[in-house]
């Protein structure tokens, strides 16, 4: 069935609250982020007791769910990827007079990254540390480039963080479909890593204070600068792997 848009404006929020149903097997836990096409939801199956990630569109977005069936290909083709959630399943949902479709997908253990950022002072992440994350997004952004896949929409409240030790394992919760893949959507991820390497040395405020280093990948936001020095996903690892040290952290 198709999805249903009754007439009237049209959502930008679901925000389900806690316990709310999801289809017959599932209900809320928490709201993990949104955008233009929907929001994403942690979810928890209620036969088994595991956490799933939901992601929900809103009706007026897929109306004929083919955007569901794109994200779903996309998803399996990306299988192997370690930023990307692995994809489960489809399932109608139905909220208030809409009926739609939900995008069920595997949790990682994780947080938001910008909660994660807020929870530093003055919700600044030492440069070290910022770097070491931007390792971890720029090494998976090379392995969906490399499937000949984009993500188009690399932000904050698009990445969960999970520390481990010395390493932090990310994960991607939302993909934008715009379209055939190409080298610009592509250098939109890249154009997208620096801007949350930005965001996590504490932006305009303190950006300044940034060590050379950060300073090199973030370019003053300045996109032909970033694209210039790093044409690919490719490019930013090696050089977060090879650069020299301004101090000794």
């Amino acid at each position: 069935p198709m999805t249903e848009r009754p007439k009237g404006p049209k959502l930008k929020t679901f925000e389900l609250p806690r316990g709310r149903s999801i289809g017959k097997s599932y209900k809320v836990e928490s709201k993990l982020g949104g955008g233009s096409e929907g929001e994403v939801y942690q979810i928890c199956d209620q036969t088994t007791g595991i956490s799933r990630a939901a992601k929900i569109y809103f009706p007026h977005r897929d109306p004929k769910q083919r955007l569901t069936a794109q994200h779903a290909r996309k998803l399996n083709q990306l299988r192997d990827c370690q930023l990307v959630l692995q994809f489960l399943h489809t399932q109608e949902v139905r909220i208030g007079q809409y009926r739609t479709m939900a995008m069920i997908s595997e949790l990682c253990e994780g947080e938001p990254l910008q909660r994660w950022i807020d929870q530093h002072r003055a919700s600044r992440v030492r440069d070290y540390v910022a770097l070491t994350v931007l390792h971890s997004l720029a090494k998976g952004l090379e392995q969906i480039h490399a499937a000949g896949q984009y993500h188009s929409d690399v932000h904050t409240e698009n990445i969960l963080i999970q520390s481990s030790g010395i390493h932090f394992q990310l994960k991607l919760i939302d993909f934008y479909e715009w379209g055939k893949p190409s080298r610009p959507k592509m250098q939109q991820d890249i154009l997208g890593a620096a801007r949350v390497l930005y965001d996590m040395l504490g932006g305009r405020a303190y950006y300044n204070k940034a060590l050379p280093e950060s300073k090199h990948i973030v370019a003053g936001l300045r996109s032909a600068t970033i694209l210039k020095r790093f044409p690919t996903a490719s490019a930013l690892r090696h050089y977060l792997e090879t650069y020299t040290p301004s101090k000794v952290y």
